[in-house]
């Protein structure tokens, strides 16, 4: 089976863009594009992830080459991968040098465009653990032990210092579980540092170039800090630890959406440890027959719709990266569908007033004029530093926007007419414009929501994500009123475990 190891771009399957020797003009273009655009950093490979799954902008044959970034990218050496680790987790730690309680396999099984993943085993012996991995640890204890030392024996001679297998083999009844380990690339923060320096040298351009008023200084150090957040693990540790809180139950071991878990004494900056989830590539049900994987196909689609919306509104803490490299499906007890969510150091958080914004314009677009949600959108460009006086062409800029909503409306939202993409980068141009400001947490989030909309819409086309979105919204409102009533916040908290959806409604 593929392993869904948690890293950056996903695909556990070495698909290496280097691949075999190109037969024509064209393979030849594609693979000099692809490396090309691995070496040129981050920012360039996200920009294909995204391209690939957009079906209904590029041709099918694009997005089959595009789709390559997902799979693989080159894998630095393991003598880098020994120093990060020594480094991130030194011998003077209460558990000692990292090669007595972590092995790992000297082949990555994975490689994104800001870190690589390899499968591991992590010993359980005094380690506090969590009850997810006692449990697995546990479960089988008898027969854990010997497989593991199967393992080690294989893993320990090529991955450790000499002098470490002799003493990781001595303590045979220890238990071990199977992690991913995370490691940074050695080039990425250089790489981003680069980016982050041209990004604002742009922003401080476009303001002394009198473009303020466009809002281009401010999108490009948004998205600069967005950048640099990327390269951080312990951020990508913490957005984990959030996931599996908020979500609770439905992130349990037998439940709809399994998030990976983060063992608390291996975080560092530059490598982190989590369990290693098993499951195959989305891509497996995205290119199923109409008939072959129905069943699973639906079942998907619906977990990942309810779970997006859950996102938005009744935990206010988006994923913001759901392409196809980072969604994995397994089945658990029963046979029912499970979705493995990955790779959480792109998040949108929505708590606070942004959350109340956006509940504001959802209620109003089911239940107000097209006009007054488009007006609604000039007043709040004043909380990102837009003007009223700077507005060109108000009436221009709420007939456009008003004209894009009866377009979504017509077609009743479903995935195989709508052409979110289309609609976004309209709204986007309405926007420039008419110089009316969007707040980039809102812009992230269409952003998000059109990358997923490539999956969903491969899964499921006819779906009505409308009719999917309506009980988050009701529960929002509900939330939101009772905190209104009882004075309380209306802020991100872990939700009760009878309120938790079931994603399989």
């Amino acid at each position: 089976r593929a392993a869904a190891a948690d890293h950056a771009a996903g695909g556990p399957k070495a698909a290496s863009t280097k691949g075999p020797k190109a037969t024509t003009w064209l393979d030849g273009w594609w693979d000099l594009l692809l490396r090309k655009s691995q070496r040129s950093g981050p920012v360039f490979v996200k920009l294909g992830q995204w391209a690939a799954t957009r079906r209904d902008l590029l041709p099918e044959a694009w997005c089959d080459q595009l789709g390559k970034l997902h799979d693989d990218t080159e894998a630095h050496p393991l003598a880098f991968t020994h120093k990060v680790l020594a480094e991130a987790f030194p011998k003077n730690r209460p558990e000692g040098a990292w090669h007595k309680k972590l092995l790992i396999e000297p082949k990555p099984v994975g490689s994104g465009c800001i870190a690589q993943v390899y499968l591991g085993y992590l010993i359980l012996d005094d380690e506090p653990g969590t009850a997810k991995a006692k449990d697995k640890a546990s479960a089988s204890s008898s027969a854990v032990a010997p497989r593991c030392m199967l393992g080690l024996r294989a893993l320990c001679r090529p991955c450790l210092p000499s002098g470490s297998y002799a003493e990781v083999a001595s303590s045979k009844l220890q238990r071990c579980i199977k992690v991913a380990v995370k490691v940074v690339h050695p080039q990425v923060r250089r790489a981003v540092d680069i980016d982050l320096k041209v990004l604002r040298l742009a922003a401080w351009a476009s303001e002394r170039a009198g473009l303020d008023h466009l809002g281009c200084s401010l999108m490009l150090r948004q998205f600069a800090d967005f950048l640099e957040a990327q390269t951080d693990l312990r951020l990508e540790a913490k957005n984990l630890r959030t996931f599996r809180q908020l979500l609770g139950p439905s992130s349990a071991v037998d439940g709809p959406v399994i998030i990976p878990e983060v063992f608390e004494r291996w975080v560092a900056s530059d490598a982190l440890v989590m369990s290693f989830e098993e499951g195959e590539p989305i891509h497996e049900l995205l290119t199923a027959g109409p008939t072959e994987l129905a069943k699973e196909q639906m079942a998907a689609w619906k977990i990942l719709v309810d779970l997006f919306w859950a996102m938005v509104f009744q935990h206010r803490f988006v994923h913001g990266d759901m392409h196809p490299g980072n969604l994995f499906w397994r089945r658990g007890k029963g046979g029912s569908v499970q979705i493995v969510v990955l790779d959480c150091g792109l998040v949108i958080d929505l708590t606070g007033q942004p959350g109340e914004d956006l509940s504001m314009m959802v209620k109003a677009f089911l239940t107000r004029p097209e006009e007054e949600v488009a007006g609604m959108l000039i007043q709040l460009s004043e909380r990102v530093g837009g003007r009223a006086e700077d507005v060109v062409d108000p009436s221009g800029f709420i007939t456009g926007i008003a004209n894009l909503i009866r377009e979504g409306k017509t077609v009743k939202y479903q995935l195989s007419k709508l052409n979110a993409g289309a609609l976004m980068g309209r709204s986007m141009l309405l926007g420039r414009r008419h110089r009316v400001r969007f707040d980039a947490r809102f812009v992230n989030l269409m952003v998000a929501m059109v990358v997923l909309q490539g999956v969903a819409m491969r899964l499921c086309g006819d779906g009505d994500i409308v009719v999917r979105m309506m009980p988050y919204v009701l529960g929002a409102a509900v939330t939101n009123l009772k905190a209104t009533i009882g004075g309380g916040s209306r802020g991100r908290k872990a939700p009760e475990p009878e309120e938790e959806p079931s994603y399989e409604r």
